[in-house]
């Protein structure tokens, strides 16, 4: 799974487990734990360098009633800024908002814009996307760049070894106190994440549902699951499309 694009987490099943395995059930021998800051290193350098454009949609599922909104990402993580760009419009294809994010030096800074194109002030991380129930740090993954991520134990998660780790939110988040991600020991990708917040209860738990082969060399999630306990909804990500971009496009 080279280059498995990081978007987020398989399923659910988990065993806590002391030693490396592969997926045959083999054992192997135990090896030390990664450090937390050289694995999230090594799952940043695992996103996409060619540059993406993914089309799809993000469906919504509360008080038994759905509500669709259109996505297209564009992701330049190869670039000597990192960037990823998402354009929201509803079902009926008419515009809503447009959103950038960039990581120059690791920190993440965003763009907005209206349906018309005009600049709008940046959101928050933690505002909600045109009214999904996800926030901007969701759909951005921005807490990849996050400091100070510490690996704690390795667990399977679908018959593989993943390390698991915990990232303390910045200080501005006051809406979150840690993230705890499951990441493929072999592949170097984020298997599940869980929201926490000060008391240590789930605030929100993000599982990729499948994946899909884009090319030989090249995997990207293709189903994306959101449980938000607090307000009791369900969120799907479905990406429909992929296009590989030129450079300067």
């Amino acid at each position: 799974m080279k280059n498995l694009l990081l978007i987020l987490g398989l399923l659910t099943s988990t065993v806590t487990f002391a030693q490396t395995r592969d997926v045959s059930g083999n054992q192997e021998e135990e090896k030390p734990i990664p450090k937390g800051p050289e694995l999230m290193q090594q799952v940043r350098a695992q996103l996409p360098p060619m540059p993406l454009e993914l089309r799809g949609k993000i469906s919504t599922f509360q008080n038994r009633k759905r509500q669709d909104r259109r996505l297209v990402s564009v992701l330049r993580f190869g670039d000597a800024v990192p960037s990823a760009t998402y354009t929201l419009s509803d079902g009926f294809g008419d515009s809503i908002t447009k959103v950038q994010v960039k990581w120059p030096r690791g920190i993440p800074v965003f763009s907005q814009w209206d349906a018309e194109g005009k600049a709008m002030p940046a959101p928050a991380p933690q505002d909600e996307v045109a009214d999904t129930g996800l926030n901007w740090s969701d759909l951005a993954l921005d807490f990849l760049w996050w400091p100070g991520a510490k690996s704690v134990e390795r667990e399977i998660v679908k018959t593989r070894s993943a390390v698991i780790l915990f990232l303390p939110a910045p200080p501005e988040r006051e809406d979150l106190h840690q993230i705890k991600l499951w990441v493929d020991e072999r592949a170097l990708f984020i298997v599940r994440a869980e929201m926490l917040d000060a008391d240590g209860e789930l605030v929100k738990q993000i599982e990729v549902d499948s994946i899909k082969k884009v090319r030989e060399d090249f995997w990207m999630v293709k189903d994306l699951k959101i449980y938000d306990p607090i307000s009791k909804s369900r969120i799907g990500i479905r990406f429909e499309d992929v296009i590989e971009l030129e450079a300067g496009e």
